[in-house]
C-alpha cells in the first residue's frame, strides 16, 4: 500500500521543480538549454541581416538567453543553466559564422577567441543568478530536519 508524501517531501518536490518564482514551475535543463540556444540563434540570424558579422544581435541574444535559462529553469537543474552558456556560445557561433557569413574555419575561430568577453559576461551573468536561486531556494530548509532527530526530540 502507498502511503501520501510527508509535507516536508511535498514541500521539497515544489522547491525542485520551481523556477525563479517559486508559484510558478521551472522548466526542464533541455529546455533552458534550447531556450538559450535559440534565443542565440535568433541573435546570429539578426546580426546576418543588419552587420557585417556577429555583433550587438549575437551579444544580445546571448544574453538574453543565459539569463532566462537561469531563471526559468527548475531549481534541481540550475546548475545546467549555469555552465551551459560557453557551451551554447561554440556551438551556434562556429557554424553560423561558417554558414550564414562565409568564414573559413580558421576566421570562425579567431572571431570566436575575440568573443571571449561575451562568453565571460554571459557566464557571470548565469552565475550570479544560479548562486542566489542556490541560497534563495534552498532544497532542504532549517524548518526540515530528519524525522528521526524529530522523534528523538519528542520521546
Amino acid at each position: 500500500m502507498r502511503t501520501s508524501p510527508s509535507p516536508a517531501q511535498d514541500s521539497r518536490d515544489q522547491v525542485e521543480e520551481a523556477g525563479a518564482i517559486p508559484a510558478i514551475p521551472g522548466i526542464p535543463w533541455w529546455g533552458a538549454a534550447i531556450l538559450a540556444l535559440v534565443l542565440t540563434i535568433i541573435g546570429v540570424v539578426v546580426d546576418k541581416f543588419i552587420s557585417v558579422g556577429p555583433a550587438w544581435g549575437l551579444r544580445s541574444g546571448f544574453f538574453l538567453g543565459a539569463v532566462l535559462a537561469a531563471l526559468l529553469v527548475r531549481r534541481r537543474a540550475v546548475f545546467t543553466a549555469m555552465v551551459q552558456p560557453p557551451l551554447v556560445l561554440v556551438i551556434v557561433l562556429v557554424p553560423a559564422l561558417k554558414v550564414l557569413f562565409a568564414n573559413s574555419f580558421y576566421e570562425a575561430a579567431v572571431h570566436l577567441v575575440n568573443t571571449f568577453p561575451t562568453m565571460a559576461i554571459g557566464t557571470v551573468l548565469a552565475l550570479i543568478i544560479g548562486v542566489i536561486r542556490l541560497f534563495a531556494q534552498p532544497l532542504k530548509s532549517k524548518s526540515q530536519r530528519p524525522a528521526a532527530a524529530q522523534s528523538a526530540r519528542h520521546a
